[in-house]
């Protein structure tokens, strides 16, 4: 029986890396490769119950009598679009250094067959610049979800950039925090926590935390961090209030690109739109100072206040002043 399982994992192998619908393996193929590749002398019933058993254990092998050829894997675990789909994503996220990248594609598409690996030998980084230099990323992931878990604080050295491109120390004392979770925005990773002894939420990017720690003393782990984060905009947590603006509908889209669909929205008289929703609001400051022309806030009034103290000091109403 033991021999049985043997063969059926080792036959198993081989459908994975050398069959598809488009590459069936007729008999005489696998006899072959099961001798080349394992040293393994099989005759054609031997085959037969290896196929079998891998069916019983719920695998989708297609067999000679259903395509006239051989035998193939018909489905995996994960298909062709979704690993094309996976492995695009690796490439695009700044947050994973390059050669960790490649890992990690490479252990995706050997879900596929060798033939449909090579379909993707075009895939590559764009921009190579945008991969972070940080080869801890994954560390950083797993010590703070055992610090959850364990409701543990964590301390790490947090990184910045300076004037030569390199990342360096942001402060020579690390940072010490109550970890709650991680999340993906903006194209980063960010760990949410609070720092020790203060009471704001915040974000500080996995690929930017170096020799993270595990302390020995309890988390709090008392906060609402969900509340304030799920409302966050560009990673500015903090405490979410009613925000109302005024839009151009030229940027209809955007709006709805960043904020979603369950807000609130009134078209106005002309080209223009009212918008309401919950957000945190330094992150609405970023936000609309960059799309300055098309909009106006309206609520609250402090920020709105801030907005327009921020548009009155920018340079380049300076230099126009000057020039006048």
């Amino acid at each position: 029986m033991l021999t049985d399982r043997a063969n059926a994992i080792c036959l198993l192998e081989i459908l994975r890396e050398y069959s598809d619908a488009e590459h069936i393996l007729p008999m005489r193929d696998v006899l072959s490769k099961m001798n080349t590749i394992y040293y393994l002398k099989l005759d054609r019933r031997t085959v037969y119950s290896a196929v079998a058993l891998l069916i019983d254990l719920g695998y989708d092998v297609s067999v000679y009598e259903e395509n006239g050829i051989g035998y193939y894997l018909r489905s995996r675990q994960l298909e062709e679009p979704e690993i094309l789909l996976l492995t695009d994503a690796v490439y695009s996220f700044p947050f994973i250094p390059a050669k960790q990248s490649e890992q990690l594609i490479a252990k995706l598409q050997k879900q596929l067959s060798t033939y449909q690996r090579r379909q993707y030998r075009h895939l590559t980084i764009v921009r190579q610049d945008r991969k972070t230099d940080n080869r801890q990323v994954f560390w950083n992931t797993e010590r703070p979800g055992k610090a959850i878990t364990q409701k543990r604080k964590v301390s790490f050295t947090y990184l910045e950039y300076g004037f030569d491109k390199k990342l360096q120390p942001r402060r020579k004392k690390p940072y010490v925090v109550n970890p709650y979770g991680m999340v993906y925005m903006n194209e980063h990773y960010y760990l949410i926590c609070n720092l020790d002894g203060y009471p704001n939420t915040s974000l500080y990017r996995i690929d930017r935390i170096k020799d993270i720690k595990i302390s020995e003393d309890s988390a709090d782990a008392s906060r609402n961090f969900e509340y304030e984060t799920k409302n966050a905009t560009y990673a500015f947590a903090g405490k979410p209030e009613q925000i109302t603006m005024y839009c151009d509908k030229i940027i209809l889209n955007d709006v709805l690109d960043k904020f979603g669909t369950d807000i609130h929205i009134q078209e106005q008289e002309g080209k223009t739109f009212s918008v309401s929703f919950i957000a945190s609001p330094h992150g609405i400051e970023f936000w609309a100072l960059q799309y300055l022309p098309y909009v106006e806030v309206i609520e609250p009034k402090w920020l709105r206040d801030k907005i327009i103290e921020s548009v009155k000091k920018n340079q380049y109403v300076s230099l126009n002043s000057v020039k006048n």
